[in-house]
């Protein structure tokens, strides 16, 4: 490969240039367009080697962006599009960026350069940056990694180590000029780079969408993509997706990969068994991109050889690499194009035929009894087809030299009966060795995850300096000054230490902190404030925040004294929103007289078995249990869901979605905020969802699953 960087690998590609290139934009235009946003911002100060952010959503102009910045020479800081301000801050802080390219595809100027440029007046010399970060070579990559913790750091990829990963992919057959590729990821994400790179080195039609676009998704299968590229969790969503199985084959697709993240053998029969192409494995870091690749029908958590150009050892607990290539077990270490070694502090075993399989990262790889290694990634692979689970994390406990580490489970119930502790661990014993068997069994309304699914690690919350002006924000620091957290969190403490501090449930606990958190009252970031000043609240202000820190405690609600508006809930659905879900119902032809169910749950006396099921206006608990809902429906009945959902609970942008989610705490509401939450808990209970579609009459959002037969 001849080209210095992804942009003269793609600008000087001998490829025709009115054939599409980028989403609907040909090859000629992309260069156009690049080249224009290269000569503005380098009018703008931008200069060789500068760490500049590059933030927006996935779309084809996140890829304009990011080749412009490196035809200028800068140092893209690629922030993930999800990020709240906290720690879009935090990273442009730790590269040394000032300034950020916001990409706004809809705007009426699509890519708009905002901060200062601390060299913009003097210059700068190539090489300088102007700030104490490390100087990088220009076009160098800057990425945000969450590594196995979590928390974001900034991984510096070179030029050439973009390239070489690109013509991996090439080399592999991964990657051809005749494909279209399909991109439903964050691009920021190391995985979607790889994959970006192989792309545009290649020659191949790139098309990126939302990661959740489940829709667009299904439009690019149909108009002939060739490659998919997603992570297992989207694959376990789409293979199940009504739409795309009724089309199902797509003559085009030759293959679908799923990267970071474990791959079982279910989910490769699943898609084998429902789209006719079985999923591809791939596996790397940040630091060194994709290593290893594997095709359709290998072993739970196997991802196959070596990429091209890359050589990958075993080492043994020394640091040693192991002799010969057959079967061994030990740490990862790969040996790139250029000659470099990294530890990759990930554990494998490779079997007879040169086939790695993951057992997880060397730290949380639990030696126990016997010196036997326990997969944490197994065990969540199994454990995640047990009754009722919606989702669900495994992580080792105990000093990291420890030669008998425990397991603790955190996980999401679709329903506290059907996937209760004691359930859940009668299924694990009944599954797993007993060795592998987790110690502890931990309900959670949430777990935190990223945007490519990966766990995250719980989060240090901290005092913000914003004062509550709303009522929505008055009543959550109401609530935290009832339970005399504000000292507490001076300093900073995550919400398991609160709650033992305190006397809290920590599951209760939790959604109240991300929310303070939304709300701006506040941060997980390192700034910290003082004690926020005695608040004097209104008294329906002061009853709902004594509520809210009652569930917290786990005490018993007075609800004749819980206020009517503060805040405001969701308005209640009319008569609109119920001759739509008549006129769905009636299009579906249900047998028999549908079971419409409220606030109050399952009526005891239901207890037959129904063609249909409503539920309005009540889906979010606590009274809305999953389990008992499936059980009403007879095999394939239909259920309509009709409520009123949060894009994300962790970035409340809009006031509607601020006042809904305190008032949802307020009435004990814990569960499924988001659509997405509700089809995790749906499916773990044996309902799959056919269609999610905002309902005419807003803020409403109408859900209908089926149950398997």
């Amino acid at each position: 490969m001849t080209a210095r960087d992804l942009w003269q690998a793609f600008s000087q590609a001998d490829r025709d240039p009115d054939a599409l290139a980028l989403g609907d934009l040909t090859r000629r235009t992309a260069v156009d367009r690049v080249t224009e946003l290269a000569r503005r911002l380098r009018a703008q100060g931008v200069r060789p080697a500068q760490p500049v952010g590059l933030q927006g959503p996935n779309r084809p102009e996140w890829v304009l962006g990011l080749l412009a910045l490196i035809a200028a020479g800068a140092c893209p800081l690629l922030l993930p599009a999800d990020s709240p301000p906290a720690e879009t801050h935090r990273l442009l802080r730790t590269a040394g960026a000032r300034r950020t390219l916001v990409v706004d595809p809809d705007g009426a100027h699509w890519a708009v350069l905002t901060g200062e440029s601390e060299g913009a007046d003097r210059g700068l010399a190539a090489g300088e940056t102007g700030s104490e970060a490390p100087a990088h070579a220009p076009g160098t990559l800057l990425l945000a990694s969450s590594g196995s913790t979590g928390t974001p750091k900034v991984v510096a990829r070179s030029p050439r180590s973009v390239l070489d990963e690109g013509v991996r992919y090439h080399r592999a057959g991964l990657a051809r000029p005749d494909d279209r590729v399909l991109l439903p990821l964050p691009l920021s994400h190391a995985y979607a780079l790889g994959w970006l790179a192989g792309a545009l080195v290649a020659g191949a039609h790139v098309d990126p969408v939302p990661p959740r676009a489940v829709g667009a998704v299904h439009a690019r299968l149909r108009e002939r993509a060739t490659v998919l590229v997603t992570v297992p969790g989207l694959a376990r969503v789409l293979a199940r997706r009504r739409a795309l199985a009724d089309d199902a084959p797509f003559p085009a697709l030759r293959r679908v990969m799923a990267g970071a993240g474990y791959v079982d053998a279910e989910l490769d029969a699943l898609w084998t068994r429902t789209l006719g192409v079985g999923v591809s494995r791939n596996f790397g870091s940040s630091e060194t991109g994709a290593v290893l690749w594997g095709e359709p029908g290998l072993p739970s958590g196997a991802v196959g050889h070596p990429m091209p150009g890359v050589r990958v050892d075993l080492l043994d607990p020394e640091g040693r690499p192991l002799p010969g290539s057959g079967a061994a077990q030990g740490e990862l270490a790969v040996v790139l194009e250029d000659g470099s070694t990294h530890r990759l502090h990930d554990l494998a075993d490779r079997d007879e035929h040169g086939v790695h399989r993951i057992l997880g990262r060397a730290r949380l790889g639990v030696v126990r009894r016997g010196a036997r290694w326990v997969s944490t990634m197994e065990v969540e692979s199994v454990l995640r087809t047990a009754p009722g689970v919606a989702d669900l994390s495994v992580t080792a406990t105990g000093p990291d030299d420890s030669d008998d580490q425990g397991l603790t489970v955190e996980y999401v119930p679709a329903d506290p009966e059907l996937a209760a502790p004691r359930r859940l661990q009668a299924y694990a014993r009944a599954e797993l060795a007993a060795y592998k068997v987790p110690d502890s069994f931990q309900p959670r309304y949430r777990l935190r995850r990223s945007a490519v699914g990966k766990a995250q690690a719980a989060p240090v919350y901290r005092l913000a300096a914003a004062r509550p002006d709303t009522p929505a924000e008055q009543v959550l620091a109401a609530a935290l000054a009832e339970l005399g957290l504000p000292p507490l969190l001076a300093g900073g403490a995550a919400a398991a230490d609160l709650a033992r501090t305190a006397g809290l449930r920590a599951d209760v606990l939790s959604p109240v902190l991300d929310t303070a958190c939304a709300l701006g009252l506040l941060a997980t970031d390192s700034d910290t404030a003082g004690p926020p000043d005695a608040g004097v609240y209104p008294p329906d202000v002061v009853l709902a925040g004594r509520a809210l820190a009652a569930r917290v405690r786990g005490d018993a609600v007075d609800e004749g004294q819980r206020p009517p508006a503060a805040p405001a809930g969701p308005p209640p659905p009319d008569a609109r929103l119920r001759a739509a879900v008549a006129g769905l119902l009636a299009e579906a032809a249900v047998d028999g007289t549908p079971l419409e169910i409220g606030d109050g749950g399952v009526p005891r006396s239901a207890d037959a078995e129904y063609g249909a099921c409503v539920v309005v206006g009540g889906v979010h608990g606590p009274a809305a249990r999953l389990g008992p809902l499936a059980a009403l429906l007879k095999p394939k009945g239909l259920l309509v869901v009709a409520d009123t959902f949060v894009s994300d609970p962790l970035t409340l942008t809009d006031e509607t979605s601020r006042t809904t989610v305190v008032r949802w705490l307020v009435d004990g509401h814990l569960h499924w905020w988001t659509a997405q939450e509700l089809r995790a808990g749906l499916d773990a209970v044996g309902l799959r969802v056919e269609e999610i579609r905002a309902a005419e009459q807003a803020p409403y959002t109408i859900l209908t699953a089926r149950k398997t037969s």
